[in-house]
């Protein structure tokens, strides 16, 4: 059996810390995105709760994410250009998602030498390391799932050979074949992934919402939880790589509690995904997620789509119809603002 670790088997509050201000401002960031990802990272954000707004001359769209006292806005332009901005925590959570598809511009300002210079730089992949990712944040259905994977030279030469690289690069086909060949070439105490089921995933984030954190506080748990899961079995990795989700001061408060004082540096860096350590984490959480949802739709006898879509909402009525409201907490994050659509008449 691969190695799953569920979150049923952990305790959360040992990991909790002092929450986030309230509203604390984030510099504006510009990103460029893709024609295909455009409207399913629209979608995305409405899953997180945002709202529309009439979109101005020249934009596609524009949408605005409110998360207590703080508000981000995210507006879309025809020419791909999206720009973010606002205040913390909503602007990390709607960065955090923007982050997984749009590619960051370089600001334009007299500082922008002195920012590119003191950024982290992505450190050698093929240096003994662990790389973690995440699935699912996005999506209706199914769980999220984090994973963690331990490469060195020879473990990223023959990634890099069968053409391990960032899932979201990579049809659903692909993926599972790519997933198999990781699991045979990285051994089981070199990988991990955590599967954050909905029933358990709606419950820890009502939890931390009645203490004021938000999705960036889960993200940086389920990280920590595989990052020990592999260094307790051993691993002595030379750094820790993960991509930037949130305010880098904030999640470095929680994440790797424990391996902190074993001296193991943690990187973060924009689209860490282009590290095959990363890469191939990326790509066995997406695996893992895959084969939740398809197990959870056996069950029902029903597709379970991907993403927060039209599709997603229609399926999410029919079940409801089918045996209650309830219901969908076994197999949706009902915390997403997707649910009120469902159940609105």
């Amino acid at each position: 059996m691969h190695h799953v670790r569920h979150w049923e088997t952990i305790a959360y509050r040992r990991y909790t810390a002092d929450r986030l201000s309230a509203r604390e401002t984030r510099p504006t960031t510009t990103y460029s995105v893709a024609p295909a990802d455009r409207e399913p990272l629209h979608e995305r954000l409405h899953g997180l709760g945002a709202v529309d707004e009439q979109p101005g001359p020249y934009e596609a769209w524009r949408t605005k994410l409110s998360d207590g006292a703080s508000q981000a806005r995210a507006i879309l332009y025809q020419s791909g250009k999206l720009v973010v901005s606002g205040h913390a925590p909503a602007f990390d959570t709607a960065s955090a998602m923007i982050d997984a598809v749009g590619k960051k511009a370089a600001p334009k300002s007299r500082a922008s030498s002195t920012t590119a210079a003191t950024e982290t730089p992505r450190p050698p992949e093929a240096e003994p390391h662990i790389g973690t990712d995440e699935a699912g944040k996005g999506d209706f259905f199914g769980p999220m799932v984090t994973s963690g994977v331990f490469v060195d030279a020879r473990t990223a030469q023959i990634l890099r050979t069968l053409g391990v690289r960032d899932s979201k690069t990579v049809s659903d086909r692909e993926l599972r074949g790519l997933a198999s060949n990781i699991r045979e070439v990285v051994p089981e105490g070199q990988r991990a992934v955590l599967v954050l089921a909905p029933k358990r995933y709606n419950e820890l984030y009502r939890q931390m919402r009645s203490e004021g954190k938000n999705l960036n506080t889960l993200l940086a748990w389920t990280h920590t939880r595989v990052i020990e899961d592999l260094i307790k079995s051993g691993l002595r990795p030379n750094f820790i790589l993960s991509d930037q989700f949130g305010d880098k001061r904030y999640i470095e408060s929680r994440l790797l509690m424990d391996t902190r004082l074993s001296g193991v540096p943690v990187v973060q860096v924009h689209r860490a995904e282009a590290d095959v350590g990363v890469a191939a984490a990326s790509i066995l959480a997406r695996d893992a997620f895959l084969r939740w949802l398809d197990q959870g739709s056996k069950t029902l006898g029903v597709t379970l789509p991907k993403g927060a879509s039209p599709k997603v909402i229609e399926t999410a009525r029919s079940l409801v119809s089918r045996a209650g409201a309830d219901s969908l907490k076994e197999y949706a994050k009902v915390s997403f603002k997707t649910m009120q659509k469902v159940l609105a008449p």
